[in-house]
């Protein structure tokens, strides 16, 4: 049984620049490595990861999950990459995925249910081949479909595992 998610959890509130800014700051050590092994940097920077997420957040609709104290515990969204399929993004604390993951699974389920409500026919998002943890969340908790790794694709020659989620009444 599918459980349609018609409006986010109290926890969930629209994306700010200044969530991502304290995210960014504080992200995950294995969001660090995908992200300067995805964006083409040789290393992490907090102040240029804060730059380009604030520029995806611009370009698609995006999610702050807060913590019990109301500071972000992740933030993320989707940017179109051509009419209908949209590209995920995120970054998160440590602290927040440990305590806060059910909420953040939620806003993303939201997000995605309101994309498809929306018109988007594909979903997608990608992750280092060796984010374990990450890639059983995917396909878990957000119902994606493995379609493939990119060998090579990092810049440091990382392989990327590649998912999507398709409008499920095949749009």
């Amino acid at each position: 049984m599918t459980v349609i998610v018609t409006k986010p959890p109290s926890s969930i509130v629209k994306c700010k620049s200044v969530h991502l800014q304290y995210l960014c700051a504080r992200a995950r050590d294995d969001e660090r490595v995908q992200y300067a092994a995805l964006s083409g940097h040789e290393f992490y920077d907090p102040e240029r990861a804060w730059y380009e997420f604030v520029g995806l957040m611009q370009q698609g609709p995006h999610f702050t999950a807060l913590d019990a104290e109301n500071m972000p515990a992740a933030a993320g969204g989707y940017h179109m990459v051509f009419p209908g399929v949209w590209q995920s993004w995120m970054v998160g604390t440590q602290e927040g995925w440990d305590n806060h993951w059910r909420s953040i699974t939620k806003g993303c389920r939201w997000l995605a249910e309101s994309l498809f409500d929306g018109g988007a026919r594909r979903l997608q998002t990608s992750a280092l081949a060796s984010r374990v943890d990450a890639i059983r969340w995917y396909v878990k908790s957000l119902k994606m479909e493995p379609c493939g790794v990119w060998k090579g694709f990092g810049i440091h020659g990382e392989a990327v595992a590649m998912f999507e989620r398709l409008h499920p009444g095949g749009a």
